[in-house]
C-alpha cells in the first residue's frame, strides 16, 4: 500500500513539474508596448558613452553581417547621438537533428541607445518566416503569436507551436544582450 502511495506521489510530482513554465517564458515575459512587442534591457556600464558607442558599435558591425545573418542593413548610425539603428533577418533553431531542422527566420528591427550610465538595446517588429520550404510557408507577427494572450490557453498553460517561437526569441533577445554585456565589460 506505501508503495502505491509512494508511485502515485512520485508520478504527480513529475506531471506537475511537466507541466509548468520556466519563469522567464511565462506570462509577463513578451512586453507588449502601445499594441507593439517591444522586448528592452539597459546593460549598466562605467564606461565613456563614446568608448560604449565605439565598442558597440564595432562589435555590430561584425555581429550583424554574413554569416551571421542572412540579411541586415544599417538603418541609422549616429555617432553624435550615439545611436545605432538596424533591421535583420536571421535564424532561429527550434530543432536541429539528424534528417530533423526546425528552424524560423525571424526579421527584426533593432535600436541600440549609448549615454552616460549605460547603453539600452530595443527589438521590435519582429516577423517570422515559419517553414518557408513548404509552399511558401507561414508568416506572422509576433503580436498575433508569441503574446500572453496567444501562447497561453485558458488554464494557463504555454501552447505547443506558440511556446517554442516565444521561447526562442526571448532567448534570442537574451543572447543579443549576454553578447553586448561581454563587449562593453571586455
Amino acid at each position: 500500500m506505501k508503495r502505491f502511495f509512494l508511485t502515485i506521489c512520485v508520478c504527480l510530482g513529475f506531471m506537475m513539474s511537466q507541466a509548468q513554465v520556466e519563469a522567464r517564458y511565462d506570462k509577463g515575459s513578451v512586453p507588449v508596448v502601445n499594441g507593439r512587442v517591444l522586448f528592452e534591457e539597459t546593460i549598466a556600464t562605467t564606461l565613456d558613452q563614446a568608448v560604449s558607442y565605439e565598442r558597440i558599435n564595432e562589435w555590430a558591425q561584425q555581429r550583424f553581417n554574413k554569416p551571421n545573418v542572412i540579411v541586415s542593413k544599417f538603418t541609422s548610425e549616429d555617432a553624435t547621438n550615439y545611436t545605432l539603428g538596424l533591421t535583420a533577418e536571421e535564424y532561429i533553431v527550434f530543432t536541429n537533428r539528424f534528417f530533423v531542422l526546425d528552424r524560423t527566420r525571424i526579421n527584426y528591427w533593432a535600436e541600440i541607445q549609448c549615454n552616460e550610465t549605460g547603453v539600452t538595446l530595443k527589438l521590435t517588429r519582429i516577423n517570422y518566416w515559419y517553414e518557408e520550404e513548404r509552399d511558401g510557408g507561414l508568416k506572422f507577427t509576433a503580436e498575433s503569436f508569441i503574446t500572453d494572450e496567444q501562447a497561453f490557453n485558458k488554464k494557463g498553460k504555454l501552447l505547443k507551436n506558440q511556446g517554442k517561437f516565444r521561447q526562442g526569441t526571448i532567448d534570442f533577445f537574451e543572447s543579443l544582450v549576454n553578447e553586448m554585456t561581454e563587449v562593453l565589460n571586455k
